[in-house]
């Protein structure tokens, strides 16, 4: 069963979607990659009502803003792409990215504004990718997004995953000059490995007691390093 969140913004959002995972998460073994391992897990589905406003950033990330900055521009301009992974999600969408604008040109009302990653063999590989689709619809004046992971970490990625997917959409109204629309963000399977529920634990405590400057940043935050 899907747990579903709505929140007004991303950072917001953040935070009630790890407190669902830690609150709520089934316990259960999986098989990760090379090895097996236990993980606390959920069905996410979060909508995120104005994705554009402040707060905007969760500080409760791996990395530090300029870190942050990094990865923005890893995903939006392919920085990695040369980098000798065997994809980035830049290479994986970018190849489709002018046919997207090309098609919501086309027709603002198209049901047709997809972008599939997960193509082909990539999906039965050793490494398949988590972020499986990018969706883009016009709803009432707005430019929405909705986008599919087959599988999120909801420690460690996916508060960088979603202000990263978030720029693209802003990036991509922006292009087409329409206002943004609310963020639709779905993971079939959200989750904790075990090695992070300490983690995990300590940032809701940090969503509970801590002052909003310590765990939020905002856009002007970030800015010096973009």
């Amino acid at each position: 069963m899907f747990t579903y969140i709505r929140e007004k913004t991303v950072a917001l959002g953040i935070e009630a979607a790890m407190k669902a995972l830690n609150e709520n998460g089934i316990v259960q073994e999986r098989e990760n990659q090379d090895r097996t391992d236990v993980t606390k897990e959920i069905q996410l589905c979060l909508d995120i009502e104005d994705p554009t406003a402040e707060p905007f950033i969760s500080r409760c990330i791996v990395t530090d803003l300029k870190g942050l900055a990094n990865y923005d521009h890893e995903f939006l301009d392919g920085t990695s792409d040369d980098a000798g992974w065997e994809y980035t999600y830049h290479a994986l969408y970018s190849r489709f990215y002018d046919q997207l604008i090309a098609e919501l040109r086309r027709n603002i009302h198209t049901r047709r504004a997809c972008i599939a990653l997960g193509q082909g063999d990539i999906n039965f590989s050793a490494d398949p990718p988590c972020l499986q689709m990018l969706m883009f619809n016009f709803v009432e004046g707005k430019l929405e997004m909705t986008i599919l992971f087959r599988s999120n970490d909801g420690v460690k990625a996916f508060p960088m995953n979603i202000h990263a997917i978030e720029m693209l959409h802003q990036k991509v109204a922006a292009e087409l000059e329409l206002p943004v629309g609310p963020l639709h963000y779905i993971a079939n399977n959200f989750h904790a490995y075990s090695k992070d529920f300490h983690t995990l634990e300590s940032y809701c405590k940090v969503f509970e007691t801590a002052p909003e400057k310590r765990r939020f940043a905002s856009m002007e935050d970030l800015k010096p390093f973009l």
